[in-house]
């Protein structure tokens, strides 16, 4: 059996790339700490173009506002087809006690560890990358 066929990029619509963001249930957050990026695995959920991800303050992110990157992927090794969304915004804790009530439900927290600390990203700029075969570039 030969190699699987070299998988060519496809650029995700933004609408496409956060359907595909909210099919899964985590991702890497990117952040600052101490002036330094810090990457850290939260969950996350989608809600209205925002996402929404269940941390532990334990990751030092800063209580006041940040720029943040957010990444997700699924990638089959064996097959190399897969996409990759990446989401940079504007990081805020949620304080409302609604809203973390209401998210705290909705997260259903899948990594181990205590997940105390419930962030909104607002995305300013999304981009996402499909790896299809070259004869296979129809929208996902």
């Amino acid at each position: 059996m030969g190699a699987p066929a070299q998988q060519v990029p496809r650029d995700l619509t933004n609408a496409e790339a956060l359907r595909l963001l909210a099919s899964v249930r985590f991702g890497r957050i990117v952040f600052a700490r101490y002036a330094l990026p810090t990457i850290r695995p939260v969950n996350h959920i989608v809600d209205d173009d925002a996402i929404v991800v269940h941390a532990n303050r334990g990751a030092a992110m800063s209580p006041e506002r940040q720029v943040v990157a957010y990444e997700a992927d699924t990638i089959d090794e064996r097959t190399r087809r897969g996409w990759c969304v990446i989401i940079t915004g504007t990081a805020e804790p949620v304080t409302d006690p609604d809203e973390i009530e209401r998210y705290r439900t909705l997260l259903r927290p899948w990594l181990p560890g205590p997940r105390d600390h419930i962030v909104r990203i607002e995305p300013d700029i999304i981009t996402g990358v499909e790896f299809v075969d070259p004869e296979d570039q129809s929208p996902p």
